[in-house]
């Protein structure tokens, strides 16, 4: 089974269960998204690199006990408040605290080239037909009659294909809007 193809919900239920081939799916989907959201706050990759560790060793040891319903909402706001904690402990400059609900327009820069390059790598996942489909389609432009003559396959395999990649990328990256 693949676990990339799972939503959120569906492998949490398989967490609850001790599914650990789940966690580290959970754990690619978002240690790089979290890893940006601390670094850019405490400025410290050590730190931040903590503060994204503690939170997936929390969310294993509580696996059985937590109802978590929208993934990537819990674990940014889990990411906030070790922030939050970071800061509070005693020598640290609590002035970043004011920064942390902003997004200047750097941020927004580095976010979206992150969001480009994990598209592009989740492109290149996809099975190597659906890849050319979709790269004809998404990035060409070509109509699918034309994409089935380039590929001397059939139009529904095509739109077959389609519907496989999009189905994929949409699960990997429906967590990014919720971040």
């Amino acid at each position: 089974m693949s676990y990339s193809i799972l939503e959120d919900n569906e492998l949490m239920n398989k967490v609850r269960g001790s599914d650990g081939k789940a966690f580290d799916e959970i754990y690619r989907r978002y240690w790089r998204k979290l890893y940006a959201l601390a670094f850019y706050h405490v400025r410290d990759s050590n730190a931040a690199e903590d503060i994204v560790q503690e939170i997936f060793v929390s969310l294993w040891a509580s696996r059985e006990r937590t109802d978590i319903k929208h993934l990537a909402g819990y674990l940014a706001t889990a990411t906030k408040y070790s922030v939050f904690h970071y800061f509070a402990q005693p020598g640290r400059d609590v002035g970043s605290l004011e920064e942390l609900g902003t997004f200047p327009e750097e941020q927004q820069i580095a976010e979206s080239r992150l969001l480009e390059k994990e598209i592009r790598q989740e492109i290149d996942r996809l099975p190597e037909k659906c890849r050319l489909v979709f790269r004809y389609s998404r990035e060409e432009g070509l109509a699918n009659k034309t994409i089935s003559e380039k590929l001397n396959i059939s139009t529904k395999a095509v739109e077959k294909h389609m519907t496989r990649a999009l189905r994929q990328l949409r699960v990997q990256f429906k967590h990014m809007l919720l971040l």
